[in-house]
């Protein structure tokens, strides 16, 4: 699993002073946009501003938008629907954190992504996505579904100084640059494979009686 080079290679920018959050995922079960919105509405009835941009599209797009009509969200939540890998770029940068409050996951690119440009990231503890994101120290992590821990989060996420975004920002970018590079990736599982090939090659230096000896 890797990053390609147009998150890679562009110079990082310190988290804006902005209370943006973004979150980049389809409108489905397993991404959790409805507890995204619920937690919302938490800080939104505590008096907490706080602006989120949903990225994306997909079977849940009509509970997502009720969602938000029936909280009242319509001026906090912005759903800007499908985009290209260009303007998710934007859409991170211009953003203090990402938030990707799953209940399933495998290693989400969307979280390299958000940590090579140099965004701390809100997540949950579901599949390898603690691998990527240390709570406390490139973002925060908290359990699936769990609507008032992810409001918490999102709170400790807006109230942080943004020098200290800033480094774990860096400590994020640092470690998809060290485990997460797609062409340092795609080049170790060459040699692997070339190895292999190498490992089971036939010797066509024996004979016919030779080779089935051997084998």
């Amino acid at each position: 699993c890797g990053v390609d080079r147009l998150f890679l290679d562009s110079p990082p920018r310190p988290p804006l002073d902005t209370a943006r959050l973004v979150c980049v995922g389809r409108f489905d079960a397993w991404k959790g946009q409805l507890v995204l919105i619920g937690a919302a509405r938490r800080l939104r009835d505590a008096g907490i501003r706080c602006e989120i941009v949903l990225v994306g599209d997909g079977p849940f797009r009509k509970s997502i938008d009720t969602a938000i009509r029936q909280g009242g969200l319509e001026r906090t939540i912005t759903v800007i629907g499908l985009a290209s890998v260009a303007r998710v770029k934007e859409e991170i940068m211009a953003a203090r954190c990402l938030v990707l409050p799953s209940f399933y996951e495998g290693l989400p690119a969307v979280i390299m992504e958000a940590m090579a440009l140099g965004r701390p990231v809100i997540s949950t503890y579901v599949g390898g996505i603690p691998e990527l994101v240390e709570s406390g120290a490139t973002g925060w992590l908290v359990p699936a579904g769990d609507e008032l821990a992810l409001s918490a989060a999102m709170r400790a996420a807006l109230s942080t100084p943004v020098d200290q975004l800033a480094a774990m920002g860096a400590a994020g970018r640092l470690r998809v640059l060290e485990q997460h590079d797609s062409m340092k990736e795609a080049a170790k599982l060459k040699q692997l494979f070339q190895r292999r090939e190498d490992e089971v090659a036939p010797d066509f230096g024996t004979t016919g009686s030779e080779h089935a000896a051997v084998g």
